[in-house]
């Protein structure tokens, strides 16, 4: 006789424990989230349910709507992708560059020489200038020159032609290397007229009165801006060149002598038969006696040892309270200097070398 099998009861769960309806585990009691299944096990409320259910919406949403955004990304990159080889094919991805003169001003040159409390009227250099920008309306970098020539109708019928260079806005120096202008992004300088002179005496010229050219270059090669103005418009022409101080006072008192000659330095300001001589303010004696003492030294070398000249110093504006001082210091260091120094004291009111207080170093009494 065979005995009925009864199945065997399902053991209870230890106590604070219950069973994941998920996976069957053991679980904590008060458990929302299985940690061996990780399902969400917790009683939900009708709000809850609620917010899965416009959770699963906002995904689908997401999903569905993010498919045509990333379409339409790749299209539009191709789109410029072949727009930019369609300018490359047909060669319009070029430089365009024009420039335009927006307002004058001056540089004020030799300051870091001079005391603050004498900067006003010991400037030595004052170069106007015109604040220009260069704008390159093209699509690819344009590599400018930092120089360029203008040219206008004179008085008297003649083409009279302007070299002018770039000057950077920070530094306020010359600049030397090209100007890189990228597309659609301005780039401002200054300009500085270097030389100006008529058509007859070597000067070049543009093709057409009142107009610039400016040289450049991108990807395909060498190219010229031409930039016209008209009457009424800022004329760089119109700047003027360097009022050089050292000029006047060359003028002044070189009178008969070779002025600004240049042995591949800064310029001798006067020369004559016994010597080349530089000018400067008595409170500058020392830069005065170590500028002609090098330029005497490559005027010898020039002429290869056949001629030589005495340094000589011309000190302006001793008539002021430290001109004694000054003077002292520079006979102290003279008194006995090796090579002869011969140095001219001019007090403002004279203007005539011959008019100067003249002396002669090493000198001869004790």
């Amino acid at each position: 006789m065979t005995k009925e099998a009864h199945p065997k009861p399902a053991e209870p769960d230890p106590p604070g424990t219950k069973s994941c309806p998920k996976c069957g585990s053991t679980i904590p009691q008060l458990a929302v989230v299985c940690p061996v299944c990780k399902s969400d096990i917790g009683e939900k409320t009708a709000g809850d349910i609620r917010r899965d259910r416009l959770l699963k919406v906002a995904v689908f949403l997401k999903d569905w709507i993010s498919f045509p955004a990333a379409a339409f990304t790749a299209i539009a990159a191709f789109i410029l992708a072949a727009e930019t080889n369609v300018l490359q094919i047909l060669r319009l991805d070029t430089a365009s560059v024009n420039m335009q003169f927006l307002r004058q001003d001056v540089i004020n040159v030799g300051a870091d020489d001079t005391p603050a409390s004498r900067q006003g009227d010991e400037i030595f250099v004052h170069v106007p200038f015109l604040r220009s920008v260069l704008v390159n309306d093209g699509a690819s970098v344009a590599t400018v020159r930092p120089e360029f020539m203008c040219s206008q109708t004179g008085s008297n019928s003649k083409i009279i032609t302007g070299h002018f260079y770039f000057i950077d806005i920070q530094t306020q120096k010359k600049i030397l290397d090209d100007i890189e202008v990228d597309p659609k992004k301005p780039s401002f300088a200054n300009v500085a007229l270097r030389d100006m002179g008529p058509k007859d005496d070597g000067y070049g010229a543009t093709k057409e009165p009142n107009t610039c050219l400016l040289n450049y270059s991108d990807k395909y090669g060498a190219k010229i801006a031409t930039i016209k103005y008209t009457a009424g418009d800022t004329s760089p022409m119109e700047i003027g060149g360097v009022d050089d101080m050292r000029v006047v006072r060359r003028d002044m008192y070189c009178a008969g002598m070779a002025k600004g000659l240049s042995l591949g330095g800064e310029p001798i300001d006067c020369l004559n038969d016994r010597n080349l001589i530089a000018i400067e303010p008595v409170y500058l004696w020392e830069r005065a006696l170590e500028r002609a003492l090098k330029q005497s030294g490559e005027f010898r070398q020039f002429t290869q040892a056949t001629a030589t000249r005495i340094p000589g110093l011309i000190l302006q504006d001793c008539a002021e309270g430290n001109c004694e001082q000054n003077v002292q210091e520079m006979t102290n260091a003279l008194r006995h200097f090796t090579p002869n120094v011969t140095v001219w004291l001019c007090p403002p009111t004279k203007t005539e070398l011959s008019k100067c207080t003249k002396t002669e170093f090493p000198l001869t009494s004790p």
